[in-house]
């Protein structure tokens, strides 16, 4: 994610919702290769606090290993939206567009700060099939 060994950072495309999914990975995925896309993606934020990733509703970075992802869409949700409505359900308790570009802090604050019940984690990822797995909704429940 380094832009030819500068030091300094392209601007990562993430799906809105993923700045949750970060936040709660516990080391699950749908397959070895999307783990470990994952865990690059979060190392990489977690030593790049100053880069920009621009929040989007939309495949992103980490769906780029996913095996649903089948031409830019989940297939894993074909009939449904409901991947692309939890990205517009955070991106409207952020209050910011999609395509909003932000530095990595601010925008992890930003997600704390609005989504902090369980109720917005509900409205937000009430299908989700890792949430019981998810340290980010668990923490919620205390």
């Amino acid at each position: 994610m380094e832009n030819h060994g500068t030091g300094y950072s392209e601007v990562i495309k993430i799906r809105a919702h993923h700045l949750l999914c970060i936040q709660g990975f516990q080391g699950y995925g749908y397959s070895r290769k999307f783990l470990i896309n994952l865990e690059n993606v979060i190392k990489f934020l977690k030593n790049h606090p100053y880069s920009c990733l621009e929040v989007v509703a939309e495949a992103d970075v980490i769906c780029e290993r996913c095996p649903h992802l089948e031409g830019g869409c989940c297939n894993r949700y074909l009939h449904s939206n409901s991947i692309k409505s939890m990205d517009i359900q955070v991106l409207k308790k952020m209050g910011i567009a999609d395509g909003h570009i932000g530095q990595v802090k601010n925008l992890f604050s930003q997600v704390k700060e609005v989504i902090n019940t369980i109720e917005d984690v509900e409205d937000i990822c009430g299908r989700c099939s890792w949430k019981d797995r998810c340290s980010w909704y668990l923490n919620l429940e205390v």
